[in-house]
Protein backbone atom coordinates (compact mmCIF):
# COMPACT_ATOMS: atom_id res chain seq x y z
CA UNK A 1 0.00 0.00 0.00
CA UNK A 2 1.60 3.32 -1.06
CA UNK A 3 1.87 6.04 1.49
CA UNK A 4 2.16 9.65 1.96
CA UNK A 5 5.18 10.03 4.27
CA UNK A 6 3.35 11.75 7.03
CA UNK A 7 1.28 8.55 7.06
CA UNK A 8 4.34 6.47 7.61
CA UNK A 9 4.46 7.04 11.73
CA UNK A 10 0.82 5.83 12.36
CA UNK A 11 1.19 2.88 10.10
CA UNK A 12 4.05 1.54 11.92
CA UNK A 13 2.16 1.84 15.23
CA UNK A 14 -0.79 0.40 13.49
CA UNK A 15 1.28 -2.67 12.78
CA UNK A 16 2.61 -3.20 16.29
CA UNK A 17 -0.26 -2.88 17.87
CA UNK A 18 -1.36 -6.00 16.06
CA UNK A 19 1.83 -7.38 16.30
CA UNK A 20 1.19 -7.53 20.25
CA UNK A 21 -2.13 -8.89 19.62
CA UNK A 22 -0.83 -11.63 17.66
CA UNK A 23 2.46 -13.05 19.45
CA UNK A 24 3.18 -10.46 22.41
CA UNK A 25 6.94 -9.40 20.87
CA UNK A 26 7.72 -6.49 22.17
CA UNK A 27 9.35 -3.34 20.15
CA UNK A 28 12.92 -3.24 20.15
CA UNK A 29 14.86 -1.53 18.17
CA UNK A 30 18.48 -0.45 18.20
CA UNK A 31 19.30 1.69 15.32
CA UNK A 32 18.02 3.40 12.17
CA UNK A 33 19.61 1.27 8.83
CA UNK A 34 19.34 3.77 5.64
CA UNK A 35 19.77 1.76 2.31
CA UNK A 36 20.24 3.95 -0.61
CA UNK A 37 19.45 1.95 -3.36
CA UNK A 38 21.62 3.52 -6.32
CA UNK A 39 19.96 1.28 -9.13
CA UNK A 40 16.40 -0.53 -9.20
CA UNK A 41 17.22 -3.48 -10.02
CA UNK A 42 19.41 -3.64 -6.84
CA UNK A 43 16.19 -2.92 -4.81
CA UNK A 44 15.22 -6.68 -4.46
CA UNK A 45 18.73 -7.85 -3.48
CA UNK A 46 19.02 -4.78 -0.83
CA UNK A 47 15.76 -5.15 0.71
CA UNK A 48 16.67 -9.61 0.95
CA UNK A 49 19.97 -8.45 2.83
CA UNK A 50 18.07 -6.05 5.18
CA UNK A 51 15.96 -8.97 6.22
CA UNK A 52 18.64 -11.31 6.99
CA UNK A 53 20.77 -7.92 9.30
CA UNK A 54 17.53 -7.31 11.75
CA UNK A 55 17.33 -10.84 12.36
CA UNK A 56 20.09 -10.33 14.31
CA UNK A 57 20.51 -6.69 15.09
CA UNK A 58 16.55 -5.64 16.00
CA UNK A 59 16.10 -2.23 13.46
CA UNK A 60 14.11 0.07 11.87
CA UNK A 61 15.25 -0.35 8.15
CA UNK A 62 14.80 2.70 5.56
CA UNK A 63 15.00 1.34 1.83
CA UNK A 64 15.15 4.77 -0.74
CA UNK A 65 15.06 3.91 -4.74
CA UNK A 66 14.58 6.84 -7.27
CA UNK A 67 13.23 6.80 -10.67
CA UNK A 68 12.65 8.45 -13.29
CA UNK A 69 9.30 10.62 -13.62
CA UNK A 70 7.67 13.47 -15.01
CA UNK A 71 5.99 14.64 -11.91
CA UNK A 72 8.14 14.86 -8.44
CA UNK A 73 6.58 12.51 -5.72
CA UNK A 74 7.64 10.51 -2.63
CA UNK A 75 5.48 7.34 -1.69
CA UNK A 76 6.41 4.98 1.30
CA UNK A 77 5.99 1.48 1.86
CA UNK A 78 5.59 0.21 5.42
CA UNK A 79 5.08 -3.28 6.50
CA UNK A 80 7.59 -5.34 9.55
CA UNK A 81 11.10 -7.70 9.57
CA UNK A 82 10.16 -10.86 11.22
CA UNK A 83 12.48 -13.38 12.77
CA UNK A 84 10.98 -16.26 10.66
CA UNK A 85 7.82 -16.29 8.43
CA UNK A 86 5.38 -16.37 10.81
CA UNK A 87 7.61 -15.32 13.89
CA UNK A 88 7.80 -12.42 16.08
CA UNK A 89 8.78 -8.88 14.51
CA UNK A 90 12.25 -7.28 15.08
CA UNK A 91 12.10 -4.31 13.39
CA UNK A 92 10.12 -1.80 10.64
CA UNK A 93 10.30 -2.36 6.85
CA UNK A 94 9.72 1.11 5.72
CA UNK A 95 10.89 1.49 1.54
CA UNK A 96 10.40 5.06 0.02
CA UNK A 97 10.26 5.43 -3.60
CA UNK A 98 11.19 9.11 -5.47
CA UNK A 99 9.96 9.93 -8.86
CA UNK A 100 11.76 12.45 -10.73
CA UNK A 101 13.35 15.50 -8.63
CA UNK A 102 11.84 14.59 -5.73
CA UNK A 103 15.02 12.04 -5.78
CA UNK A 104 16.35 15.80 -3.83
CA UNK A 105 13.85 15.44 -0.88
CA UNK A 106 15.11 12.10 0.35
CA UNK A 107 17.80 13.54 2.66
CA UNK A 108 15.58 15.36 4.77
CA UNK A 109 12.38 12.45 4.68
CA UNK A 110 14.95 9.76 5.51
CA UNK A 111 15.70 12.20 8.68
CA UNK A 112 12.23 12.36 9.36
CA UNK A 113 11.90 9.05 9.55
CA UNK A 114 15.06 8.00 11.66
CA UNK A 115 14.53 6.89 15.19
CA UNK A 116 15.78 9.43 17.61
CA UNK A 117 18.70 9.17 19.70
CA UNK A 118 19.59 5.75 18.11
CA UNK A 119 22.49 5.67 16.00
CA UNK A 120 22.20 6.35 12.25
CA UNK A 121 23.97 3.83 9.78
CA UNK A 122 24.17 4.76 5.99
CA UNK A 123 23.93 2.02 3.51
CA UNK A 124 25.14 3.22 -0.43
CA UNK A 125 23.92 0.17 -2.45
CA UNK A 126 26.14 -0.05 -5.90
CA UNK A 127 28.35 2.21 -7.45
CA UNK A 128 28.62 5.85 -6.57
CA UNK A 129 28.06 7.95 -9.03
CA UNK A 130 30.14 10.91 -10.49
CA UNK A 131 29.13 14.81 -9.95
CA UNK A 132 26.05 14.27 -7.22
CA UNK A 133 25.73 15.37 -4.22
CA UNK A 134 22.77 12.92 -2.68
CA UNK A 135 25.80 10.86 -0.66
CA UNK A 136 26.91 13.75 1.00
CA UNK A 137 23.70 15.34 1.90
CA UNK A 138 22.48 11.83 3.35
CA UNK A 139 25.46 11.13 5.58
CA UNK A 140 25.06 14.77 7.45
CA UNK A 141 23.64 12.69 10.57
CA UNK A 142 25.35 9.06 10.45
CA UNK A 143 27.09 7.36 12.92
CA UNK A 144 28.15 4.83 10.47
CA UNK A 145 28.13 4.59 6.79
CA UNK A 146 29.20 2.10 4.51
CA UNK A 147 29.92 1.38 0.95
CA UNK A 148 31.04 -1.77 -1.25
CA UNK A 149 34.10 -0.42 -3.06
CA UNK A 150 34.08 -3.99 -5.27
CA UNK A 151 30.86 -2.34 -7.00
CA UNK A 152 32.71 0.61 -8.05
CA UNK A 153 35.43 2.14 -10.83
CA UNK A 154 39.04 2.03 -9.58
CA UNK A 155 38.90 6.10 -9.88
CA UNK A 156 36.24 5.38 -6.94
CA UNK A 157 39.50 4.85 -4.62
CA UNK A 158 40.28 8.18 -4.92
CA UNK A 159 36.35 9.45 -4.27
CA UNK A 160 36.26 6.97 -0.93
CA UNK A 161 39.75 8.22 0.11
CA UNK A 162 38.27 11.79 0.33
CA UNK A 163 34.95 11.17 1.69
CA UNK A 164 37.35 9.32 4.54
CA UNK A 165 39.27 12.38 5.27
CA UNK A 166 36.11 14.37 5.13
CA UNK A 167 34.36 11.92 7.85
CA UNK A 168 37.03 12.39 10.41
CA UNK A 169 35.02 13.57 13.70
CA UNK A 170 31.82 12.83 11.89
CA UNK A 171 30.96 9.50 11.68
CA UNK A 172 32.81 5.67 10.71
CA UNK A 173 33.27 5.03 7.55
CA UNK A 174 33.15 1.19 6.61
CA UNK A 175 33.86 -0.87 2.63
CA UNK A 176 32.09 -4.66 2.47
CA UNK A 177 35.54 -5.00 0.34
CA UNK A 178 37.80 -4.28 3.09
CA UNK A 179 36.35 -6.58 5.47
CA UNK A 180 36.64 -9.22 2.64
CA UNK A 181 40.50 -8.92 2.77
CA UNK A 182 41.05 -9.42 6.30
CA UNK A 183 41.26 -13.25 5.42
CA UNK A 184 44.38 -12.25 3.13
CA UNK A 185 45.88 -9.53 5.37
CA UNK A 186 45.93 -12.56 7.99
CA UNK A 187 47.76 -15.05 5.95
CA UNK A 188 50.29 -11.75 4.87
CA UNK A 189 50.94 -11.51 8.44
CA UNK A 190 52.06 -15.14 9.00
CA UNK A 191 54.54 -15.08 6.70
CA UNK A 192 56.67 -12.33 8.82
CA UNK A 193 55.82 -13.53 12.16
CA UNK A 194 59.05 -14.73 13.13
CA UNK A 195 62.75 -12.81 12.47
CA UNK A 196 63.81 -15.49 9.41
CA UNK A 197 60.72 -13.79 7.27
CA UNK A 198 60.97 -10.10 8.34
CA UNK A 199 64.66 -10.55 7.90
CA UNK A 200 63.88 -11.38 3.77
CA UNK A 201 61.75 -8.11 3.74
CA UNK A 202 64.54 -5.64 3.14
CA UNK A 203 65.16 -6.91 -0.68
CA UNK A 204 61.57 -6.87 -2.09
CA UNK A 205 62.10 -7.00 -5.54
CA UNK A 206 58.47 -7.81 -6.94
CA UNK A 207 54.87 -8.53 -6.05
CA UNK A 208 52.15 -10.54 -7.97
CA UNK A 209 48.49 -10.25 -7.06
CA UNK A 210 46.20 -12.19 -9.80
CA UNK A 211 42.12 -11.39 -9.76
CA UNK A 212 39.39 -12.63 -10.99
CA UNK A 213 38.03 -9.60 -12.90
CA UNK A 214 34.41 -8.40 -13.61
CA UNK A 215 32.99 -8.87 -17.04
CA UNK A 216 34.07 -6.20 -19.67
CA UNK A 217 36.95 -5.41 -17.01
CA UNK A 218 39.07 -2.04 -18.66
CA UNK A 219 40.37 -0.95 -15.21
CA UNK A 220 44.16 -1.58 -14.83
CA UNK A 221 43.07 -3.84 -11.79
CA UNK A 222 39.95 -4.58 -9.50
CA UNK A 223 38.96 -1.89 -6.88
CA UNK A 224 39.93 -4.59 -4.20
CA UNK A 225 43.24 -5.44 -5.65
CA UNK A 226 44.05 -2.00 -5.55
CA UNK A 227 43.26 -1.24 -1.73
CA UNK A 228 44.78 -4.52 -1.16
CA UNK A 229 47.65 -2.80 -2.28
CA UNK A 230 47.36 0.18 -0.41
CA UNK A 231 47.41 -1.86 2.69
CA UNK A 232 50.47 -3.48 1.06
CA UNK A 233 52.81 -0.79 0.39
CA UNK A 234 51.61 0.80 3.19
CA UNK A 235 52.51 -2.01 5.75
CA UNK A 236 55.72 -2.50 3.68
CA UNK A 237 57.02 1.02 3.52
CA UNK A 238 56.83 1.28 -0.35
CA UNK A 239 57.54 4.78 -2.02
CA UNK A 240 54.54 6.07 -3.60
CA UNK A 241 55.39 9.08 -4.81
CA UNK A 242 55.89 8.61 -8.50
CA UNK A 243 54.38 5.55 -9.75
CA UNK A 244 55.20 3.76 -12.76
CA UNK A 245 53.15 2.14 -14.68
CA UNK A 246 52.84 -0.26 -17.87
CA UNK A 247 49.72 -2.14 -19.12
CA UNK A 248 48.97 -4.93 -21.43
CA UNK A 249 45.55 -6.31 -22.06
CA UNK A 250 44.85 -8.51 -19.26
CA UNK A 251 47.62 -7.00 -17.06
CA UNK A 252 49.27 -3.83 -15.52
CA UNK A 253 52.59 -3.08 -13.97
CA UNK A 254 53.37 -0.72 -11.66
CA UNK A 255 57.02 -0.27 -10.40
CA UNK A 256 57.22 1.68 -6.97
CA UNK A 257 60.99 2.31 -6.13
CA UNK A 258 63.05 -1.19 -7.05
CA UNK A 259 59.48 -3.14 -6.65
CA UNK A 260 57.54 -4.28 -9.56
CA UNK A 261 54.60 -5.08 -8.87
CA UNK A 262 52.20 -6.76 -11.32
CA UNK A 263 48.15 -7.03 -11.56
CA UNK A 264 46.80 -9.96 -13.71
CA UNK A 265 43.66 -11.09 -14.26
CA UNK A 266 42.72 -14.55 -13.79
CA UNK A 267 38.75 -16.09 -14.32
CA UNK A 268 38.32 -18.98 -12.06
CA UNK A 269 34.96 -20.65 -11.42
CA UNK A 270 33.22 -19.91 -8.62
CA UNK A 271 34.99 -16.47 -7.52
CA UNK A 272 32.67 -13.50 -7.20
CA UNK A 273 34.45 -10.77 -9.89
CA UNK A 274 37.13 -8.75 -7.96
CA UNK A 275 38.48 -11.59 -5.61
CA UNK A 276 41.62 -12.51 -5.28
CA UNK A 277 42.92 -15.96 -6.92
CA UNK A 278 46.83 -15.73 -6.17
CA UNK A 279 49.00 -13.35 -4.20
CA UNK A 280 52.89 -13.89 -4.27
CA UNK A 281 55.57 -11.69 -2.78
CA UNK A 282 59.23 -12.30 -3.85
CA UNK A 283 62.38 -11.30 -2.11
CA UNK A 284 66.24 -12.35 -3.19
CA UNK A 285 66.07 -14.32 -0.07
CA UNK A 286 62.54 -15.64 0.18
CA UNK A 287 59.10 -16.26 -1.46
CA UNK A 288 55.56 -16.38 -0.27
CA UNK A 289 52.27 -17.50 -1.76
CA UNK A 290 48.50 -17.45 -1.56
CA UNK A 291 47.28 -19.41 -4.26
CA UNK A 292 43.40 -20.27 -4.22
CA UNK A 293 42.72 -24.24 -5.04
CA UNK A 294 41.41 -24.77 -8.94
CA UNK A 295 39.16 -27.60 -7.75
CA UNK A 296 38.07 -26.24 -4.29
CA UNK A 297 37.32 -22.04 -4.78
CA UNK A 298 37.55 -21.92 -1.00
CA UNK A 299 40.60 -23.71 -0.43
CA UNK A 300 43.97 -21.51 -0.65
CA UNK A 301 47.36 -23.05 -0.42
CA UNK A 302 49.89 -20.90 2.16
CA UNK A 303 53.53 -21.68 1.71
CA UNK A 304 56.46 -19.56 2.13
CA UNK A 305 60.42 -20.57 1.09
CA UNK A 306 62.59 -18.91 4.04
CA UNK A 307 66.41 -19.39 4.43
CA UNK A 308 66.94 -20.94 7.73
CA UNK A 309 62.89 -21.65 8.46
CA UNK A 310 62.07 -24.62 6.62
CA UNK A 311 57.85 -23.99 7.12
CA UNK A 312 55.19 -26.84 5.56
CA UNK A 313 52.97 -25.30 3.36
CA UNK A 314 49.57 -25.56 3.91
CA UNK A 315 45.66 -25.82 2.71
CA UNK A 316 43.40 -23.27 4.04
CA UNK A 317 39.50 -23.44 3.48
CA UNK A 318 38.00 -19.93 4.01
CA UNK A 319 34.26 -19.40 3.83
CA UNK A 320 33.44 -16.34 1.04
CA UNK A 321 30.94 -14.35 3.52
CA UNK A 322 27.54 -13.39 2.27
CA UNK A 323 26.45 -9.77 2.37
CA UNK A 324 24.50 -9.57 4.99
CA UNK A 325 27.41 -10.78 7.16
CA UNK A 326 29.60 -8.49 6.24
CA UNK A 327 27.01 -5.76 7.19
CA UNK A 328 26.97 -6.99 10.04
CA UNK A 329 30.82 -7.01 10.67
CA UNK A 330 30.32 -4.10 9.71
CA UNK A 331 27.55 -3.05 12.09
CA UNK A 332 29.91 -4.60 15.40
CA UNK A 333 32.56 -2.30 14.57
CA UNK A 334 31.16 1.40 14.60
CA UNK A 335 34.51 2.97 14.92
CA UNK A 336 37.33 4.56 12.60
CA UNK A 337 39.27 2.56 10.88
CA UNK A 338 42.49 4.60 10.48
CA UNK A 339 44.42 1.64 8.31
CA UNK A 340 41.38 1.62 6.23
CA UNK A 341 41.69 4.94 5.65
CA UNK A 342 45.60 4.68 5.25
CA UNK A 343 45.33 1.92 2.22
CA UNK A 344 42.71 4.11 0.44
CA UNK A 345 44.79 7.12 0.51
CA UNK A 346 47.63 4.86 -0.21
CA UNK A 347 46.19 2.93 -2.83
CA UNK A 348 44.34 5.60 -4.69
CA UNK A 349 47.76 7.69 -4.88
CA UNK A 350 49.04 4.81 -6.61
CA UNK A 351 46.65 4.04 -9.21
CA UNK A 352 46.10 7.75 -9.83
CA UNK A 353 48.18 7.50 -13.22
CA UNK A 354 45.92 4.77 -14.50
CA UNK A 355 42.54 6.09 -13.15
CA UNK A 356 41.10 9.04 -14.43
CA UNK A 357 40.46 11.64 -11.70
CA UNK A 358 37.08 12.87 -11.40
CA UNK A 359 38.32 15.95 -11.71
CA UNK A 360 38.80 15.26 -15.25
CA UNK A 361 35.16 13.94 -15.98
CA UNK A 362 33.14 15.44 -18.47
CA UNK A 363 29.88 17.45 -15.98
CA UNK A 364 27.14 15.98 -15.80
CA UNK A 365 24.12 17.00 -18.26
CA UNK A 366 21.37 18.74 -16.37
CA UNK A 367 17.77 18.38 -18.75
Amino acid sequence: MKLSVDQVEREVAKLWEEEARKSGAARVELLTLVALVSEPQLLERAQNVLAEVVRGVPSRTIVAVWRDGAEPAITADVTLHHMTPGGPACGDAITLEALGEAREWLPGNADRLALSDLPVCIWWVGDLPDHDDLFDRMVVNADVVIVNSQEMDLRDLEKLSSIAQRSRGRYALADLAWARLRWVQDLVARFFDDDQGRACLPELERIDIEFSPRDGEKDATSTRSGLLFGWLAHVLGLPTDSPQWKRGDTWAEVTLGNVVTRFEQRPQKGVRPGGIVRLAIQCKTGRFEIQRQEDDPQAFRWSREVPGAPTPSQVLRVLSLDEPTLLLRCLERPRRDPLLETSLQVGSRIVRPVAPRLSNLPPPVRT
